[in-house]
């Protein structure tokens, strides 16, 4: 059965003045890690922000509840030797909590949307689209070059700052559309999420990923609360329109949370007979994406957190984290 982990944020910027999470209160993480373990049984979980401080905040709260925490710094829209010092620094953090229990070092997310040079674009989300409109793709390559050769050369620098600096388990979360070297990193580490046009053939994926000789680890996987989210997988977010005052859903949705549930039980089923390591949830929450009575207003809908988080900060259990915690405690019985 492979390592269950939940991926929890501490806040990141996609734009300037849209932080992930805007507030993180030691007090408030230290609960929301605890449930984590207790209840929903995880014994891995992935730390993501920009804020060093922060990273290392909630990775010792993890450390000392016995957790694998992978250290997955991420400071968006950086060019790559910018990158690469931003990783130098968070792998000498990596490397001091590693004397406190077990550490891998996340070496970077999705790199050809995040940060700057591998694809047009001035901004993450400008990236996203060049790379999800043909024509646009099709000019960046004709100005930049294939991204993919690029990527990897920045991979391996990547790979070999943080070795310089920390001596633990490396890898990188990439992109299914990222065409990966993985001879630098000790695991293979991807965001596999299930959609319409990967559901036949997504066991083959997964064991694609495993050929390269390395444990598999998935480092995303999940899904949103409303009818027809299944299909859409990495997407469904895009329904949100956080630009918007106030902040809304660009179309109607059917909020359906035993949707979301199902999906990530059914992934963990396929997870158990294939050849994965460890799988992460995604997420534990999106704080920016509340819930609210409004269905229109509603972003919580379209957010992939297993809790429903109010304005107010106040949050509830979604039905993805109920089947959550009844596996753990089937689990915990079969052990008893």
């Amino acid at each position: 059965m492979p390592t269950l982990g939940m991926n929890y944020d501490v806040g990141s910027y996609l734009l300037p003045d849209r932080p992930s999470r805007p507030d993180f209160d030691p007090a408030a993480a230290r609960t929301e890690i605890d449930t984590i373990v207790g209840t929903l049984g995880c014994t891995a979980l992935r730390i993501s922000g920009d804020d060093p401080a922060r990273l290392e905040a909630a990775a010792r709260l993890a450390l000392d509840r016995g957790l694998t925490v992978y250290l997955s710094p991420v400071r968006h829209n950086l060019h790559p030797d910018q990158a690469l010092a931003y990783l130098a620094d968070t792998a000498r953090l990596a490397a001091d909590l590693r004397r406190h229990g077990d550490v891998v070092f996340v070496a970077g997310l999705e790199a050809s949307f995040f940060l700057r040079g591998f694809l047009l674009g001035d901004t993450p989300l400008d990236r996203i689209r060049t790379a999800m409109l043909p024509w646009r793709l099709m000019w960046s390559t004709v100005r930049l070059g294939s991204f993919h050769r690029r990527l990897n050369a920045y991979l391996h620098s990547a790979a070999a700052t943080v070795r310089a600096e920390f001596d633990g388990p490396v890898t990188y979360a990439s992109g299914p559309w990222e065409e990966v070297d993985w001879t630098p990193f000790d695991l293979v580490g991807v965001n596999l999420y299930r959609d319409r046009r990967n559901r036949g053939r997504y066991r083959e994926l997964l064991r694609g990923y495993a050929g390269h000789g390395k444990p598999l680890v998935l480092t995303e996987f999940g899904c949103a609360a409303y009818q027809g989210a299944p299909g859409l997988g990495a997407t469904a977010w895009t329904i949100a329109d956080r630009s918007a005052i106030p902040p809304r859903l660009t179309r109607p949705v059917v909020r359906d949370e035993r949707v979301q549930a199902d999906e990530l039980r059914d992934l963990l089923e396929i997870y158990q007979s294939e050849p994965v390591s460890a799988a992460f949830v995604f997420t534990w929450a999106q704080y920016t994406y509340p819930h609210v009575d409004v269905p229109e207003h509603d972003l919580d809908t379209a957010g992939y957190g297993i809790i429903a988080v109010a304005a107010d900060g106040s949050w509830r259990p979604k039905a993805a984290f109920d089947m959550l915690a009844a596996r753990a405690a089937r689990a915990g019985g079969e052990q008893v």
